[in-house]
């Protein structure tokens, strides 16, 4: 979407998929992509939401510019988040008119919304259903209330305390000015960086060195801004990570996340831990790590990069010829990985890095029966829920491989490079089937596995 005039319409609601915590499951993307964009352009109005901004829990500078200075606002206030209600809490206090709250039928809102107008939506097999009728009812909605002189009042304070004067802020112009130059701006430096990942694909390494100094340079031109717009800094770390260039993330992410706004960003300190060990500085990953477990205790994605250190790890005693302290790192990176798993048995990662160790285990770990059908069944409802996404494919792929089943790993690694991966995720997954490799051909022999060797050859392509 390129960077117009037209009034700014943030929208307040969950990203990714979430469920209710018991069956009902809604992928949150694919409503605002199908439904709350379209019809928010269809009324005239540029929809900007904070989709990428994982900011660890807390508001932050520019989420509170979007709620005083975009003129309209849509709220989803499906499965009662606390982030979407306390922003919402906050628009009601500052503006009377032009928010439109909406929620997926099946949700049970708590009873302080009763007062709320909200416009119901059904979610069911993946998709918003009757999708054209809805686009129109709610884009019809919102031109009305954008409007005041046709405007229902849409917060509480307003219907309810008659006498409330609700904050002027047109003596903030000059702010509101400065945050929709900063909004098209931020749009415009995105879109940049969308055509250079796109670009260095199947670029060259002097051409893709070029691409790398472009990208540094949207990132000098953000100076210290990047301290809270963190939608850029977000679609920069993509950059860097589409390119392996980790030395480079570590740089970025070292004087943020000194800043006071950034340390308590938990999604910051793993994508610098992350970076840290790509480089091989294994300690100053794991402390990283192990301080954000011992806080918040173990979860998927923090006890998945932990594992991957102890991997790291494992991989320097094998070239040291530690073999000893190697085979100790392997353990410890299954217990974390496993860990991970059993924190959130959804994730699928953690779980198939887990069951491949344990199976380059000397003696058979009975947790590889146990864990190798539960894992199975997440990936396969990831494959379902994202069929496009490379890893879901790629640990289908290495899952196959453990199971020693030519056929399906054939099929999966098709599938796996028709999602177009980065190399260095195809490099991960390579690394992943060489280790299985290694430990199968010692007793099944070469000409057994030429089938999994010819993998292997295609991902070095």
């Amino acid at each position: 979407m390129n960077a117009t005039n037209a009034p700014l319409c943030f929208v307040l609601m969950p990203f990714g998929i979430k469920t209710d915590g018991n069956k009902q499951e809604i992928n949150f993307d694919t409503v605002y992509n199908s439904f709350i964009k379209p019809s928010i352009i269809m009324a005239g109005l540029e929809p900007i939401r904070a989709d990428e901004e994982k900011s660890g829990g807390f508001i932050h500078k520019p989420m509170y510019e979007r709620l005083m200075f975009c003129e309209f606002a849509v709220a989803d206030l499906s499965f009662a988040n606390a982030n979407v209600f306390y922003e919402l809490g906050i628009r009601h206090a500052l503006k009377p008119y032009t928010t439109v709250s909406i929620f997926e039928k099946n949700t049970k809102l708590p009873f302080d919304t009763a007062p709320l107008r909200t416009r119901p939506y059904n979610f069911e097999n993946g998709a918003v259903q009757d999708l054209e009728t809805n686009i129109k009812s709610l884009a019809e909605i919102i031109k009305i209330n954008v409007n005041t002189a046709n405007a229902q009042k849409d917060s509480p304070i307003a219907q309810m305390i008659t006498n409330y004067h609700f904050p002027d802020l047109a003596y903030l112009k000059e702010d509101a000015d400065a945050f929709r130059e900063w909004v098209n701006k931020t749009q415009a430096s995105k879109e940049v960086l969308i055509e250079l990942v796109s670009d260095s694909r199947n670029a060259s390494e002097e051409e893709k060195n070029k691409i790398k100094e472009r990208v540094k340079e949207i990132e000098e031109e953000a100076g210290s801004g990047l301290n809270y717009d963190y939608g850029l800094l977000y679609a920069l770390l993509n950059s860097y990570k589409s390119m392996n260039a980790f030395p480079e993330i570590v740089e970025l992410l070292k004087p943020i996340l000194k800043t006071e706004e950034a340390q308590g960003n938990i999604f910051l300190q793993q994508q610098l831990a992350l970076a840290y060990n790509k480089i091989e500085k294994r300690e100053e990953s794991k402390k990283i790590l192990t301080d954000i477990i011992n806080k918040f205790g173990p979860d998927s994605e923090t006890n998945g990069l932990l594992g991957a250190v102890y991997k790291g790890l494992m991989d320097d005693g094998f070239k040291s010829m530690n073999a000893p302290a190697a085979k100790g790192y392997r353990r410890k990176a299954a217990d974390a990985y496993l860990a991970g798993f059993d924190a959130d048995p959804r994730d699928y990662y953690p779980g198939v890095n887990a069951l491949t160790l344990m199976f380059m285990f000397d003696e058979h770990d009975q947790r590889f029966d146990k864990f190798m059908p539960l894992v199975k069944y997440a990936v396969e409802r990831q494959l379902l829920r994202k069929p496009n996404d490379y890893w879901a494919h790629a640990s289908a792929l290495e899952l196959s491989v453990l199971e020693m089943n030519s056929s399906r790993a054939e099929e999966f690694l098709s599938s796996a490079l028709a999602c177009e991966p980065d190399e260095w995720s195809k490099n991960s997954t390579l690394k992943n089937l060489q280790l299985i490799y290694n430990k199968t051909v010692v007793t099944a022999g070469e000409s057994a596995l030429k089938w999994l060797q010819e993998i292997i050859q295609t991902l070095k392509k």
